[in-house]
């Protein structure tokens, strides 16, 4: 049985411009032909067998390096500013991790079919939501709010949602 992996590719064309793994962008050397898409997959999924994805994200360079910056932590108006930005689902869903903390991609794809009214809801739906916030947060060159791990419970691999302390409650304040 294959690992689970979020995988979010974003095509124009017949081409993969943008690649986003377990919520992080991948840097491609070059566009992928959508027909070499499911061999990448496979591929992708071969590779979480044996790394644990959740874990690789973007490395933070020293200053000294031209052209790469540290990830900045945010300012209260510039997260309250990124927030209203944010979709609907989105803001759900930064709204519960900031009300618990901790939680399992399976309690997050359940809080978000009863809080959006949308039974169909998925994980490829959360995937989505996962990579836009994480893309623009990158974009700005700031923290992630969250991290993802991968966990196993009981035989099974289990995706685990973890807001980052510091920005807890300031979440809750802006989302409440």
């Amino acid at each position: 049985m294959g690992e689970e992996v979020e995988v979010s590719p974003v095509i124009r064309g017949d081409k993969v411009v943008k690649l986003v793994v377990a919520g992080v962008e991948w840097p491609l050397k070059a566009e992928v032909p959508v027909q070499e898409l499911l061999k990448l997959m496979d591929a992708i999924k071969l590779l979480a067998r044996y790394v644990d994805l959740a874990r690789v994200s973007l490395p933070k360079a020293p200053s000294s390096q031209p052209g790469l910056a540290s990830l900045e932590p945010w300012a209260e108006e510039e997260l309250k500013a990124f927030l209203e930005e944010r979709t609907e689902e989105q803001k759900v869903f930064l709204r519960l991790l900031a009300e618990r903390g901790v939680v399992s991609r399976e309690e997050v794809v359940d809080a978000m079919r009863r809080e959006l009214g949308r039974p169909d809801y998925s994980g490829r739906d959360l995937a989505g939501v996962v990579a836009g916030i994480n893309r623009r947060a990158h974009t700005l060159r700031k923290e992630l709010l969250f991290t993802i791990e991968r966990r196993r419970m009981g035989g099974k691999l289990v995706g685990i949602y973890k807001v980052d302390p510091r920005y807890q409650e300031l979440l809750a304040r802006l989302l409440g």
